[in-house]
């Protein structure tokens, strides 16, 4: 996929900026389900499954939202 450039910088930049909190939210999240509990840890096993996916979406995204280099 090529960069689309009808896309404005402004918008580009805003959307960055929220999948950069998005990333620092799901951070902040693993650090505090880090410690393990018996009690959760099927819980904590499909919510950190869950935010890995998130994260691959996000990459994926950022990477649409760069332009190509060009050989």
């Amino acid at each position: 996929m090529r960069y689309d450039f009808t896309m404005d910088y402004k918008d580009i930049s805003e959307r960055i900026a929220l999948l950069t909190q998005e990333i620092r939210e799901l951070q902040e999240i693993d650090a505090h389900y880090s410690k393990p509990s018996e009690s959760t840890h099927r819980t904590n096993r499909a919510s950190r499954e869950a935010r890995e996916l998130r994260l691959l979406q996000i990459k994926q995204e950022l990477s649409r939202l760069m332009p190509k280099a060009r050989p």
